[in-house]
């Protein structure tokens, strides 16, 4: 889920520049103006797969953030990555131990 998230990220990252350029091209700031919070909501997901399999709880948390903050920022755009990291953020979460407890470390 690692990856997933990573690539997740960096296609929305990607995305939100692209909305970006295209506000400024075309004048029509809809994108433009809320397409930051696309960025760091990709930066927030490439983090957070960094840091995944450290603190699984709170990447989890913020993958799932970053989904939501990212579909609200960008729309239908942010769909794909969107996808993506909410799968990661779903999964870290529910990922048991061989136990049966939950991981929090």
């Amino acid at each position: 889920m690692k990856n997933v998230a990573l690539i997740g990220g960096i296609i929305g990252l990607l995305f939100s520049i692209i909305a970006q350029l295209f506000a400024v091209i075309d004048d029509s700031y809809t994108f433009g103006n809320i397409g930051f919070l696309g960025m760091i909501s990709g930066i927030t997901a490439i983090v957070c797969s960094l840091i995944l399999n450290k603190r699984p709880l709170l990447a989890g948390w913020l993958l799932i953030l970053a989904t939501a903050t990212g579909v609200y920022a960008l729309a239908g755009l942010y769909l794909i990555p969107g996808t993506m990291t909410l799968i990661a953020g779903i999964n870290t979460l529910g990922r048991r131990n061989e136990n049966g407890t939950s991981r929090r470390t």
